[in-house]
């Protein structure tokens, strides 16, 4: 059973039938005629301009990506970005965002760099990316459309979302600032776990921690910091663009509570969080800002066909042109030590 579970295969199986479940349940709370005329009714240059949105993301990831990697190597922009945009292509058809594994696994070959590194510096950009959100989700809640969040925008969730927010920053400052007593302070936690898996634990906990050496450097740290919130900012301006396409009159704030939602939707293992983004959007726009469900069934669909497709064809693309493409993406999820 064990070897079952561990199987690629099982696990792709697996992650197919709950992402096709969980679009299912999306797609059966509307009448498909509806969603097509929604659809139908979009705004062009809204979309247009989402869609070019959703490309220079992945400009400012890579450039937020090679300074971050600046204490492994210097790293040049088309290296890192292809290898990024192949990880995000891989995520779509590979099970548990397997991607993310594959992403620092082409760039170490090509470049001759640590795998252990460049997996540590991906670990840490998803610190960042749930930093960068939750600041955003924060911001939206305490500002003056909070009111139009029902039983979300109370005092109570606000005061949560701020400290939540604040306690991660502090967190990972502390890690950086005095790394010895963080790793005194995990052995000590891992003391609960049995021994057997206390080792493997103490390595990805190291190699976590790895992934905050750019913060060391004032100047770094700053680029690293401003590139987060930077990439987000678009990230949440898309999101915008994609709602004002549909016609809905919401201000920004409520494309920061629909982007965490999507976020929160993609840590579903499907490829390409394909079920679980759509249904996170969808309940964000209907249970927290009254959107009708056929629009915001439209806008989740196109939401999500504007993130993953544009940079996919691309990912593809590259990895088509690459030497690796012998090895396909199932070998190289599995990187040389």
């Amino acid at each position: 059973m064990k070897n079952l579970l561990r199987s690629r295969t099982f696990q792709m199986i697996a992650s197919i039938v709950l992402g096709v479940g969980l679009l299912a349940f999306f797609l059966s709370r509307v009448p498909l005629a509806d969603i097509g005329r929604q659809i139908a009714a979009i705004s062009t240059p809204w979309l247009l301009t989402a869609m070019a949105l959703s490309l220079f993301v992945f400009v400012v990831r890579t450039t937020r990506w090679i300074w971050i990697l600046r204490p492994v190597g210097e790293v040049p922009f088309f290296p890192a970005f292809r290898a990024t945009a192949i990880g995000f292509a891989a995520n779509t058809v590979l099970p548990a965002r397997a991607g993310e594994v594959l992403r620092p696994a082409l760039l170490a070959r090509e470049r001759s760099l640590p795998f252990s590194a460049l997996l540590a510096s991906i670990l840490f950009e998803r610190v960042l990316d749930a930093l960068a959100q939750l600041s955003f989700f924060a911001f939206a809640l305490a500002g003056p459309d909070a009111s139009r969040m029902g039983s979300l925008g109370s005092t109570r969730v606000r005061v949560l979302a701020g400290a939540v927010a604040v306690g991660a920053i502090v967190v990972a400052l502390f890690a950086v600032a005095w790394r010895t007593t963080t790793e005194r302070l995990i052995g000590r936690m891992f003391r609960i776990l049995p021994e057997r898996l206390r080792p493997a634990a103490e390595r990805i906990a190291h190699t976590f921690l790895d992934g905050f050496a750019s913060l060391k450097t004032p100047r770094l740290a700053l680029l690293v910091g401003a590139g987060s919130l930077a990439m987000w900012m678009v990230i949440n301006i898309q999101i915008y663009c994609i709602m004002r396409a549909f016609g809905l009159e919401l201000p920004i704030s409520a494309a920061f509570v629909v982007t965490t939602a999507a976020v929160l939707g993609l840590f579903v293992p499907t490829p390409g969080g394909v079920g679980g983004y759509h249904a996170a959007v969808q309940f964000a726009l209907t249970s927290v800002f009254q959107v009708p469900i056929a629009t915001a069934t439209g806008v989740a669909l196109i939401a999500h066909a504007v993130s993953f497709v544009p940079i996919s064809i691309i990912g593809f693309g590259l990895f088509a042109a690459s030497p690796a493409r012998r090895e396909g993406f199932s070998s190289l999820v599995k990187p040389a030590p």
